[in-house]
């Protein structure tokens, strides 16, 4: 329910014990607490930990104090600004500052650890402010952007050494994998370190040893590679892939989250992360799928701080901490003890909801075989020396359109522009039937439309070295089908090793010898009982055709586009809180593609259609997870606790507000086990300005900007 809720505190104080806040200059060098040298006239005044590319930032203010002309701390801005200004209550440029927090019982935690940054001076005639700002460590991960690539040899896929080359960080470019093979990742005996390399896109070999870039790859490699570790450390790597994958419901179910679901990798588009630094490479592919990232600042075991990169889902199978908000009864006086909020702004945004994705991908390609028929109408006497002539290649160039098609061009004509029909001696514009390759769907309904359709020259099917095989042309005399037609199958066919290319604006072949009354079809290496002649008689068999230059037919082998996409598509699910449909189209043309080789055709004899390749798995995965990042309405707001509190991080999951009964979920379908969403803590601020503590909570996404 969209709108907001504004608790007023009376006059009831809201104080407690509070947390002792120190700003020390920190030296990792140093020994025991000698690595802490506190700053007594430098004050915290904020901090913020956001989700998503953004290192930890605090805001920092100078005491200036001039009631004590031997005060030892600056009192005046001019010993502050310089460049040259330096001592002991200085913080220079780059100086690594730690805020440390001791709790009334006396903990001690690392709130923030980052290097000073921006300093200000604000003078007016009644005051001086110098102030800076100080980023987190994990800004120096901003310091190198990617550059270059680590790549294994191409002749030693699975144990190869990755080498440092100045080539493109790009993945997966035009939908082809360039990662190395599954199991055989660098490191690869440790599970907690683990990462793939970059392969060579376009090695071409059975069985192919490439393999294509998922999340879990991804995140894994730019850790691996660009993190040293130095400043923030990585998460185990053994857990990542697992958990970015795409989550969905069982087969026969419609909730997800819970046990029986399915999982799939979710594989990266086509991505370039040249030239970006990496935590933002990472939030670029992280945010697109629906997850999160998150810098954490911490201690470690011996009492220095310590910051982590930790990547988390958002949806309804996120597990990291579920927390409550907490407020008074309605008309109950507010008490410290039992209420941890003094301001609360919700609200829920439905307007930006897509609960339905359409990935749309390449046009399904099939490998089939059709038998041509002459585009052109033969003429008896054709074959005469005298009119032959102009059949020659030499002399096309003064020819009319009609004398250079003839007895060159064959076409499978299906977009119906004409063929010569020999049986009937006639000029035929009836279109090729594509409908036993191209099948009716369930309702009888056609699926595809007559229109030209270009043949490719390299085939699905593949050749004993795992190679593509080249777009193939055969001769046969018996055959006695029809044509333009699909082949059924039957006659005996010499193949034809040259002398011919394929059409470049339909479906058919033109013969490019010089002179078609003698065309050289290569040796014998067909399937008919006594070989034919290594020439063919172009001219005499159509025009005039008589043993033992009979009528032939002209069989071409090639790939051509369906009219249907891959069927990667999911629909509107119960738990979405909308009535209606909003569908999103992705455009992934260059990424997911179906390749079959059609029934009856020269490398597939079965009587049902070959698949050779099948994205759809991994294309609907990458639909389902862009449909759970965006099929819930964001709860856009925040709240502020009168104390600092260190229980609320970024990621964690807000599920109601207790002492109101106000349940945060915003998915619905929990009566069929759909698993709760809840708003997320994207921002974590603690503020100690004005002699108060106090922690910010921020929710969800910023609001969306719908007027651009």
């Amino acid at each position: 329910m969209p709108g907001s809720f504004d608790f007023d505190p009376y006059d009831v104080p809201l104080s407690g014990p509070a947390a002792t806040i120190r700003v020390c200059r920190y030296e990792p060098d140093a020994q025991g607490e000698a690595r802490y040298a506190v700053l007594p006239n430098v004050t915290c005044e904020r901090i913020r930990h956001a989700e998503g590319p953004e290192p930890p930032t605090a805001w920092f203010r100078y005491v200036l104090d001039d009631a004590d002309p031997a005060a030892v701390a600056p009192a005046d801005f001019g010993r502050l600004w310089p460049l040259e200004a330096a001592g002991p209550y200085v913080v220079r440029n780059d100086e690594r500052l730690v805020v440390l927090a001791t709790t009334p019982d006396g903990e001690a935690r690392v709130l923030f650890d980052g290097f000073a940054q921006a300093p200000q001076v604000d003078l007016t005639p009644q005051s001086q402010r110098v102030s800076f700002i100080a980023l987190g460590v994990a800004s120096r991960c901003w310091d190198e952007p990617i550059g270059g690539r680590l790549q294994r040899h191409a002749d030693d896929p699975f144990h190869g050494e990755a080498v440092a080359v100045h080539l493109p960080s790009r993945f997966n470019p035009d939908g082809k994998p360039n990662c190395t093979p599954d199991g055989f990742d660098v490191e690869q005996a440790d599970a907690s370190v683990r990462y793939p390399v970059f392969f060579d896109p376009d090695v071409d070999r059975r069985p192919d040893p490439r393999s294509y870039w998922t999340l879990g790859k991804f995140v894994r490699y730019i850790l691996g590679v660009y993190n040293d570790e130095s400043y923030v450390f990585n998460p185990d790597f053994d857990r990542l892939d697992a958990l970015l994958q795409s989550r969905g419901p069982a087969p026969d179910a419609s909730p997800i989250g819970g046990a029986g679901g399915t999982a799939a990798d979710v594989v990266i588009r086509d991505y370039d992360a040249t030239n970006v630094p990496w935590p933002e490479a990472l939030a670029d592919q992280l945010g697109l799928a629906g997850f999160g990232l998150r810098f954490l600042t911490g201690e470690d075991g011996d009492g220095s701080p310590r910051s982590e990169i930790e990547v988390y889902r958002k949806d309804a199978d996120a597990a990291g901490p579920v927390r409550d908000l907490l407020l008074p009864g309605p008309g109950a006086d507010l008490n410290p003890a039992r209420c941890n909020v003094s301001t609360l702004h919700l609200r829920r945004d439905s307007r930006a909801i897509v609960n339905a994705v359409t990935v749309e991908t390449a046009q399904r390609r099939v490998e089939l075989s059709v038998v041509l028929a002459p585009g052109f109408q033969p003429v008896a006497g054709d074959e005469s020396a005298s009119r032959r002539a102009k059949f020659l290649r030499a002399n096309l160039a003064a020819s009319d359109g009609e004398d250079a098609r003839k007895y060159r061009l064959y076409v499978a004509d299906e977009a119906g522009d004409g063929h010569w029909h020999a049986p009937s001696s006639s000029w035929s514009t009836a279109a090729l039937d594509l409908s036993e390759v191209f099948r009716d769907d369930e309702k009888g309904a056609s699926t595809y439309v007559k229109r030209l359709r270009p043949g490719s020259s390299t085939l699905i099917t593949r050749d004993e070295q795992g190679r593509p095989m080249r777009a193939q042309l055969a001769v046969s005399r018996d055959y006695a089908g029809r044509s333009p037609a699909v082949w059924d199958g039957t006659g005996h066919w010499q193949p034809i090793s040259g002398g011919w290319q394929l059409l470049e604006d339909r479906l058919g072949i033109y013969v490019a010898v010089e002179d078609p009354e003698s065309w050289a079809i290569g040796d014998y290496t067909g399937d008919h009982p006594q070989e034919p002649s290594r020439t063919l008689r172009g001219v005499t068999s159509q025009a005039n055709p008589s043993s033992p230059n009979t009528r032939f037919h002209l069989r071409l082998t090639a790939v051509v586009e369906d009219d249907l996409m891959l069927p990667a598509s999911v629909d509107a699910r119960p738990a979405s809180p909308t009535a209606f449909t909003r569908r999103c189209r992705v455009d992934a043309r260059d990424h997911f593609a179906l390749e079959t080789v059609a029934a009856r055709s020269l490398h597939n004899p079965e009587a049902e259609p070959k698949t050779v390749r099948d994205d759809t798995p991994r294309a609907v995965a990458w639909a389902r997870q862009l449909r759970a990042a965006h099929e819930l309405p964001p709860t856009v707001g925040g709240a502020t606790v009168p104390s600092l509190v260190t229980a609320y991080r970024v990621g964690d999951r807000i599920a109601r507000i207790n002492g109101r009964d106000v349940g945060l979920q915003t998915n619905v379908g929990e009566a069929q086990g759909e698993t709760p969403v809840y708003p997320i803590v994207t921002a974590v601020v603690w503020d100690f300005t004005d002699d108060r503590q106090a922690t910010v909570i921020e929710l969800s996404d910023a609001e969306v900007d719908h007027a651009s």
